[in-house]
């Protein structure tokens, strides 16, 4: 069975390199094992729901230009123009879309004392008339929708005096499950929650309440408005292709932009996540590849550096199997060395990232994983230099240096 006594003796002679050999699978390992969580992250990220059926739903914006329009006719008669087109489920005019990376929000709190004392929840609101939850395809869970009575439309911003609100936001603000009829409190107003929604999400996808949101029967009058629109499924091509020319016949003093399809904006809204995780992608190709050219390359200077050694123990009757073996647990000593003292860094970078940019606690099995993969880095980088130090010549023991 092959020494480790002389293997360390034999190291301890190599300082440097073997310090340079630690250090860099150490970082490697410290740095590849965040980066993959991260990347991890941002994957879970971008494949989270929105809670609304993306494949059926676009988004438009609309601006008037023509002298003293009447903007609440014309928010209706296009909402009307819209909704009786073929192939559309449903429309409405809104502040702000899901996944739009613009809109309103607000701290709103189950109380009045905890609203004053700051012991609030910031959420999305979403403002627009009573087809606001059926054009998004979410469901009531309880209470009831808006009543035609309840719109308010208005060109400044006024509190309705009720609102539907997410479960998510209900459980946060009365988890005593007492939500539905309660009232909430933001702005020196107080609201009555009428109804419950399963889930929503709100336009920024970093906000850290992002699947929570409260709906407003509140139609600003603007000359811009967006609109969302709900098709049938397989017709939002074609409705999408048709509602700028019906929406310009019906009053041309307007510039209708920024169509959308829900997709379109998902990418938009998660396209420096996936930016990121490309980076970090090639980052960790980059350093799994140095650190194994380096392994490849210290070692080979090594073997340079003991071949008269190598040749010696050849002619003691070692064989090319226990050379090759020497070089490779040499290896697999450095390597435990280097990775034990990564995962201290490791930690050490994710306690950092989670203090710095509020990301949860690593999961304890990339530590594990991120070992495995540079322990087998490490064997295969050290492969063959080992085997050409196995086909040294016993001659060479003779042969002066």
């Amino acid at each position: 069975m092959l020494e480790i006594k002389p293997i360390l003796s034999a190291l301890l002679r190599h300082k440097s390199s073997t310090l340079l050999i630690v250090l860099q699978i150490a970082l490697t390992l410290a740095v590849v094992v965040n980066a993959v969580y991260i990347i991890s992250e941002r994957l879970s990220l971008i494949d989270s729901k929105s809670g609304l059926p993306e494949s059926e739903i676009f988004t438009l914006g609309m601006n008037a230009f023509g002298e003293n329009p009447d903007l609440k006719y014309d928010i209706q008669a296009d909402q009307e123009l819209i909704r009786n087109m073929p192939g559309v489920v449903d429309a409405v005019v809104i502040n702000a879309t899901p996944l739009g990376r613009g809109g309103d929000n607000s701290s709103v709190a189950g109380t009045k004392e905890d609203y004053d004392n700051g012991n609030n929840v910031n959420v999305a609101f979403y403002r627009g008339d009573s087809h606001m939850l059926n054009s998004f395809g979410i469901n009531l869970i309880s209470g009831r929708n808006f009543t035609e009575e309840e719109i308010i439309y208005n060109r400044g911003y006024v509190d309705p005096k009720v609102a539907i609100i997410t479960e998510t936001v209900a459980k946060r603000l009365y988890p005593d499950g007492n939500a539905l009829g309660s009232k909430i409190y933001f702005n020196n107003y107080e609201v009555t929650i009428i109804g419950i929604v399963d889930y929503a999400v709100s336009p920024w996808v970093h906000h850290p309440n992002h699947d929570m949101a409260i709906f407003n029967p509140l139609v600003h009058l603007d000359a811009f408005h967006r609109v969302l629109v709900r098709t049938e499924k397989g017709a939002l091509k074609e409705v999408m292709g048709q509602i700028e020319e019906k929406l310009l016949e019906r009053n041309p003093d307007r510039v209708v932009f920024a169509a959308r399809t829900m997709a379109e904006n998902r990418e938009l809204s998660y396209q420096g996540d996936v930016a990121m995780s490309k980076i970090l992608t090639v980052v960790i190709a980059l350093l799994v590849t140095i650190t194994a050219l380096g392994i490849v390359g210290i070692v080979s200077f090594n073997i340079s550096q003991r071949t008269k050694q190598i040749g010696t123990r050849r002619a003691l009757g070692a064989s090319k199997a226990d050379i090759q073996r020497y070089f490779v647990t040499e290896t697999i000593i450095l390597t435990t060395l280097g990775l034990v003292i990564g995962t201290i860094l490791a930690v050490t970078f994710n306690m950092h990232l989670v203090d710095s940019y509020q990301l949860p606690p690593i999961q304890w099995h990339y530590i594990p994983v991120g070992m495995i993969t540079m322990l087998v880095t490490g064997i295969l980088a050290v492969w063959v230099p080992a085997k050409r130090a196995s086909s040294v010549s016993p001659a060479v023991a003779t042969q002066s240096i």
